[in-house]
């Protein structure tokens, strides 16, 4: 950016040594392209300058939406799924309510068949062992 301002003052510094003379119709012409010039020159450095911030904050926002995308599509790990409570199925996702809150929630099915695991509600966050939930 600093190089079209540099050309648009070099050109008004040969404006000024060539001594225009501003009274005729071609010095006049002349010294208004050089004004235009040199406010186009202004208007693109503040535009640029914009842009960069707008860059920058973009970017920032992609950041932090790539740290939500993570938190929201990370795998839940092992989530419970008793028969007794299956509401619905449908794309292999089943929709069960919890024995403590009595909350619907969706759970991929099948995820769990055996084990002595510890598994909590995503919802009231109440916690059974899997032999509890598997019954």
């Amino acid at each position: 950016m600093g190089d079209l301002r540099s050309r648009v003052a070099y050109l008004h510094g040969l404006a000024e040594g060539l001594d225009l003379n501003t009274g005729s119709v071609e010095g006049r012409v002349l010294a208004g392209v050089l004004d235009v010039l040199d406010d186009l020159a202004e208007e693109v450095g503040a535009l640029s300058e914009l842009h960069g911030d707008l860059a920058d904050y973009v970017d920032e926002m992609d950041d932090d939406l790539s740290a939500v995308e993570e938190e929201v599509y990370a795998d839940p790990g092992i989530i419970f799924v008793p028969e007794e409570a299956q509401v619905e199925e449908e794309d292999g996702v089943s929709v069960v309510c919890c024995p403590s809150c009595g909350e619907a929630v969706g759970a991929g099915a099948g995820r769990m068949t055996s084990g002595d695991m510890e598994v909590t509600c995503p919802v009231c966050g109440c916690t059974m062992e899997a032999d509890e939930v598997m019954e």
